[in-house]
């Protein structure tokens, strides 16, 4: 289904600095009760430290809209943090995922490698006392286990370009002699850049990429179990699996993943292009196949006992007007909200329609 901006109740939101990314509806009543919320959605703002990037958007039932911050205070590994891509929920917890990436020409950071999380059931009101976050920044452990994975499966990808090579691998070697961070990075190694995260019903967590993807432009997504491990000093997390998912939009040859949310083992993901700005990026120049891909929303149904391996999409939506959709969810009456990260704002848009009319 095409839908065309005059189709989309649009909602332009003030969320300093606006870069907002992911979408996760908020479950917690007394939340919703304190502020006369009808329903509501965490999203993230990656140009933020982790405790500082959580805000909530909040409907009244004069269909009003609210915005108000999340006031935290990090606690565990604290230091400093950036990039916060996605949200998820398992056992009461809200996990904010970074992007284990980089700026648009490298070198990968460090700061952008965290995992996050704080209990919603903690946060009785968004202007109240701080509630604590949870903060694990494992280096570049994430970006280790992923590149094994890949290469352990013999996942066929697309071949790394020399300029992204370059500004991500190399020049990340060059300047991180010396540190703890580097030995996790490997001259064979790709980048790894996170825009997505649900958690499927047995718990094992499912990260979408918005890079690398596919030797055929698919994007991927990875089956990570044991994520609740950073915070307590276990085991690292394991990868269970690779996702290869037939799920490229229109005007292009490759798509990334934007987003995902979860309805049981039925996986929804926003999909689009590689990168919404082509000024200084480096994988644009690399891959211009991914540069006008059009955002689209797909449904997947994920085999139950099974943790990766090609599988098919359905076409739910298409953006054909809005290139930088970022976050997806549902609400308890079925309907899906979008956020759209713009210039100068942010746009939160939701069909007029349930999603299985």
């Amino acid at each position: 289904m095409t839908v065309a901006s005059d189709e989309l109740e649009t909602l332009e939101l003030d969320l300093q600095p606006n870069e907002a990314s992911g979408l996760l509806a908020v479950e917690a009543t007394g939340l919703l009760e304190a502020h006369g919320w009808q329903r509501a959605f965490w999203v993230v703002l990656d140009e933020s430290a982790a405790e500082e990037c959580v805000a909530a958007i909040g409907q009244r039932p004069n269909g009003e809209w609210d915005v108000a911050r999340l006031v935290a205070t990090a606690v565990g590994n604290v230091g400093e943090t950036r990039d916060a891509e996605a949200l998820a929920r398992r056992d009461g917890w809200i996990y904010v995922v970074g992007s284990q990436f980089g700026g648009k020409s490298g070198p990968l950071l460090p700061r952008q490698a965290f995992v996050a999380r704080f209990r919603e059931s903690d946060v009785q009101r968004l202007d109240a006392a701080p509630v604590q976050m949870q903060l694990a920044r494992p280096g570049l452990l994430v970006h280790r286990l992923v590149n094994d994975a890949l290469a352990d499966e013999e996942v066929a990808l697309v071949e790394l370009g020399d300029v992204t090579r370059e500004a991500f691998i190399d020049q990340s070697l060059r300047e991180g002699s010396g540190e703890s961070w580097v030995d996790d990075l490997h001259e064979r190694d790709v980048p790894i850049n996170i825009e997505g995260a649900t958690f499927r019903s047995d718990g094992t967590l499912l990260l979408g990429l918005r890079y690398p993807v596919s030797a055929e432009g698919r994007p991927l997504l990875v089956e990570l179990e044991g994520v609740e491990r950073l915070f307590d000093g276990g085991d690292a997390p394991t990868v269970l699996g690779t996702w290869i998912v037939d799920a490229v939009g229109r005007d292009g040859d490759m798509a990334g993943v934007r987003d995902l949310s979860a309805i049981g083992d039925e996986i929804h993901l926003v999909t689009g292009n590689l990168d919404s700005r082509p000024k200084n990026s480096v994988v644009l120049h690399d891959y211009p196949g991914g540069r006008d891909t059009v955002s689209t929303h797909w449904r997947v149904a994920l085999p139950p006992d099974s943790h990766g391996g090609h599988i098919a999409a359905e076409l739910v939506r298409e953006f054909p007007d809005m290139h930088r959709i970022e976050g997806i969810a549902a609400d308890t009456e079925g309907r899906w909200f979008y956020v759209s990260d713009e210039d100068d704002h942010v746009r939160m848009e939701h069909t007029r329609l349930i999603s299985d009319a």
